[in-house]
């Protein structure tokens, strides 16, 4: 089995001949959005779309030409004429490119405990992963899985750093959008620098719930067949639901080596040591 599962090579994996000019992203310019590999990438990057440009995309290709990845970037004539944008990354804060010259960074946690279920899942169906949820659970604390594991990449973008790494970053956390939509959409606004008004974030409420991604994503998903459900449950604390067993080990695994990272996120250890 191989275990360097990659959400990467994946992005990267398809080969285009006479391909069109790319989007460039710039640091200078753009603001960029980094997580950890499904923690609500899709659905924020979405939400900021209704912010910035006031489109609300028809599907999730879409997205990824209002909000460019830098894993798979988009033809330069795709994206919209703007002054600035939101580039969404998965790197950790020592392989951002180029990391130096980041200037504002908006950084979306979510709980690890559901990371590694929707993890999980899609590498099982995406990246043929064989292995139980217990073996996975190794492979991505110890960093076999792409980018890096949960805690490096917390660590990287969260921690202390020096005063010469001159970076203007936000940070908001997956549950807090569940819990408290209207706010926390309010608050991305502000870091986006977007004027909005209360009506506003109401519609982008609506126009963004997990029903309404899931119509997006039938009518388009980068390539992903309809056999795979791209959004997922859309909730806190799936990891609940599954304390039996090995997914019990495979979950305790994870507070017990995340513990630090998950302190300086905000997450709390719910498991014995």
């Amino acid at each position: 089995m191989n275990r360097l599962v990659s959400l990467r090579g994946r992005l990267l994996g398809k080969k285009i001949s006479d391909s069109p000019e790319k989007f460039a992203p710039d640091p200078a310019r753009d603001i960029f959005l980094v997580t950890y590999p499904r923690s609500g990438t899709t659905w924020i990057s979405c939400v900021a779309a209704e912010l910035m440009f006031r489109i609300s995309p028809d599907s999730l290709t879409e997205i990824d030409s209002i909000v460019p990845d830098v894993h798979a970037l988009p033809a330069k004539s795709a994206v919209p004429p703007a002054s600035r944008y939101l580039v969404k990354s998965h790197l950790p804060f020592n392989l951002a490119l180029p990391s130096a010259s980041y200037r504002r960074v908006i950084y979306l946690a979510r709980d690890p405990r559901d990371v590694l279920l929707s993890y999980y899942r899609y590498s099982q169906f995406l990246s043929h992963y064989e292995g139980g949820l217990k073996e996975f659970a190794m492979d991505w604390i110890a960093g076999r899985i792409w980018p890096c594991s949960w805690q490096e990449h917390i660590h990287s973008w969260l921690a202390p750093r020096p005063a010469a790494a001159d970076i203007e970053l936000s940070v908001f956390r997956y549950e807090d959008f569940i819990a408290d939509p209207k706010g926390q959409i309010q608050a991305l606004a502000q870091a986006l620098g977007a004027e909005t008004g209360e009506t506003r974030i109401e519609e982008i409420v609506s126009d963004t719930s997990a029903r309404s991604m899931r119509v997006r994503e039938s009518r388009g998903k980068n390539g992903i067949g309809p056999e795979f459900q791209f959004i997922g449950a859309a909730k806190a604390g799936s990891w609940k639901e599954r304390l039996t067993g090995e997914d019990y080990d495979a979950i305790s695994m994870v507070e017990e080596f995340t513990r630090g990272a998950m302190q300086r996120a905000g997450y709390m250890a719910a498991l014995q040591p």
